[in-house]
């Protein structure tokens, strides 16, 4: 979809993720019990992972 038929959407870029079917089941489940889309559940994830490894680069390179 074009990106100026969206212009309220923050989230416009699209990736895609080969899971095994433990983990696909595993998102399944807890977009289930959290009430939400697997795809939400998914970017929030990703989102936390990433901050999370900007963290500790930002911690190791101010410490060196």
């Amino acid at each position: 979809m074009p990106e100026e038929s969206r212009p309220n959407r923050k989230n416009t870029n699209q990736s895609k993720v080969l899971l095994d079917d433990e983990y696909e089941g595993a998102f399944i489940y807890l977009a289930r019990v959290h009430r939400t889309k697997k795809s939400v559940l998914m970017r929030e994830a990703l989102k936390a992972y990433i901050d999370d490894l900007r963290a500790e680069l930002k911690r190791n390179s101010s410490a060196a």
